[in-house]
């Protein structure tokens, strides 16, 4: 029987020492056997791993950096790089990381779902709920992303979607105190927001008609009116300006992106199309400009019907 080599040993007392969580001499070991052998990949992966439990994410930086630099296609390698980046707060340099990973394996949940923490870092909210749904499609019991997406919904005031996301997280484990935690606030946010819709119709105002018929003028406005219109339009530029800001960063970013993926797949073989990926990518991108578009039209309009509806001097 062949006796275990000094590295497997090795490597097989770090893994002994991590699943003790005494990472700091596992760390050791690591760095020890990468003295004797600075190739080795399980190494410089475990040692990654090890810095980044213990709490060093400048050495688990170096080691995923150096894994990856040694062998490009090491797809775990770039998915942690990127893991470590954005718990650096460094999303940009994430976002390069994990999409090198998700061009080396299409199908890892976890590449995803580390994107779409980078790309709501950067407050792309589109592509991250993106990112958040593919590594869902991919993992369905990926109770995490579950709970982002719908914190990213919830944040979008999209309380139905939120809710639906933290109940599929419930399914997947009931016992996610987060999940629950995160169900309730938004349960309760819903009936706040029912209760401040007024059941109540509307009935013509004589005397407004009576104003409107009137030849038009200056507005002239009380303080309590003016207060009024200036509240209106702080709530509504406050409900637009995320959609404002991200339909820029959409089509210039993840748009222009997808068009030219797009475009190299058409120009290459027909077996390339046998995947709908990219077009769903795109599909959904399209979708998402629809929304953004609809909630500011939604936002205009009601400052439009204010402005028709206020007295006229």
């Amino acid at each position: 029987m062949n006796q275990p080599s000094a590295t497997d040993s090795a490597i097989t007392q770090a893994r002994s020492l991590m699943r003790a969580k005494d990472y700091q001499r596992a760390i050791s070991v690591l760095q020890n056997l990468l003295e004797k052998d600075v190739a080795d990949e399980d190494a410089m992966e475990l040692l990654g791993m090890a810095c980044f439990f213990s709490k060093n994410l400048d050495g688990a930086r170096d080691a995923f950096e150096q894994l990856t630099r040694h062998n490009p296609g090491h797809s775990k390698g770039w998915v942690n790089l990127g893991a470590v980046l954005n718990r650096q707060g460094e999303y940009k340099k994430a976002v390069d990381a994990l999409r090198r990973a998700v061009q080396k394996d299409r199908r890892c949940a976890e590449g995803y779902y580390n994107m779409g923490i980078a790309q709501k870092g950067l407050n792309l909210l589109t592509m991250a709920i993106s990112a958040y749904k593919e590594a869902i499609k991919l993992k369905p019991d990926l109770v995490d992303a579950h709970i982002n997406l719908g914190n990213i919904y919830a944040e979008m005031k999209n309380l139905g979607l939120a809710q639906k996301c933290f109940l599929d997280a419930l399914k997947h484990d009931p016992q996610s105190k987060k999940a629950q935690s995160c169900l309730e606030k938004i349960q309760a946010t819903q009936k706040v927001a029912k209760k401040e819709v007024s059941p109540f119709g509307r009935l013509v105002n004589v005397a407004e008609l009576d104003r409107q018929s009137k030849t038009s003028g200056p507005r002239v406005l009380d303080a309590l009116e003016r207060q009024s219109e200036r509240d209106l339009v702080q709530a509504v530029t406050k409900k637009i300006r995320p959609s404002a800001k991200e339909i820029p960063q959409v089509l210039q970013e993840s748009l222009q992106a997808q068009l030219h993926r797009l475009e190299r797949i058409v120009l290459q073989s027909e077996s390339r199309l046998s995947s709908s990926e990219q077009i769903e990518f795109f599909e959904q991108t399209v979708s998402d400009l629809h929304r953004m578009k609809s909630v500011i039209n939604e936002g205009l309009s009601e400052l439009r019907e204010h402005l028709a509806n206020s007295h006229k001097g």
